[in-house]
């Protein structure tokens, strides 16, 4: 079972991956109600799903914002 914090990260992932050739180019804005999920990129990768969200990250130009 995911926990929400990986169902949100999971959504994240999905949505890059297939949307890639249109974010790849600009910066682009994710709005997550899940608030640990703007310190992604500070958190240490301590689990291979960090890891892999990471890596499917890495390269592009992106912001996390907690929205209420």
């Amino acid at each position: 079972m995911l926990s929400t914090y990986e169902k949100e990260g999971l959504a994240i992932l999905l949505a890059v991956d297939h949307w890639r050739a249109y974010l790849q180019n600009d910066e682009f804005i994710v709005h997550t109600d899940q608030c640990s999920l703007i310190h992604l990129e500070d958190q240490r990768l301590a689990t291979p799903w960090q890891q892999k969200i990471m890596a499917k990250l890495l390269g592009l130009r992106y912001r996390i914002i907690y929205k209420k």
